[in-house]
């Protein structure tokens, strides 16, 4: 198993690129995992029953991150499939996206910049197999 995103447009910022890059080296001494820059239409067809699909959506659900941890937990453990977060563009997803999620989860009621929610989720993940390994990065 592995995890997967899929983001909606280019890292342009170097350190929203740097920041990306230190959590994705940190994430993988636990899990696999790859971020895949793609447009919306391309996400249309990667949202599918192959993965247990988490769409990031301002009116999804709010999890503290001891509640993301025993999420992803859960489903590392009771799933034979790949977890795919799905982050969009400035203007959101379609209905069509947000319909296919088995989950949708908003990181805040604040607004983010869509590049800087990559690094916030992946930090997220990150945070989440320290808490699942009881290692003193939460606290």
């Amino acid at each position: 198993m592995k995890i997967k995103i899929y983001a909606v447009d280019k890292l342009k910022k170097e350190y929203n690129k740097l920041g990306t890059l230190d959590y994705l080296e940190r994430i993988k001494y636990y899990i696999p995992i790859e971020v895949y820059e793609v447009t919306e239409e391309k996400l249309k067809k990667l949202i599918s029953k192959e993965h247990y699909n988490i769409v990031l959506d301002e009116k999804g659900k709010e999890l503290t991150s001891i509640e993301l941890s025993q999420l992803i937990q859960k489903l590392l453990s009771s799933q034979n499939k790949d977890i795919a977060f799905f982050i969009g563009g400035s203007e959101g997803f379609s209905n069509e996206i947000k319909v296919k999620a088995d989950f949708t989860l908003s990181l805040s009621k604040l607004t983010f910049p869509h590049e800087l929610v990559r690094v916030i989720l992946l930090e997220q993940i990150y945070r989440a197999f320290t808490i699942i390994n009881n290692e003193k990065y939460h606290k």
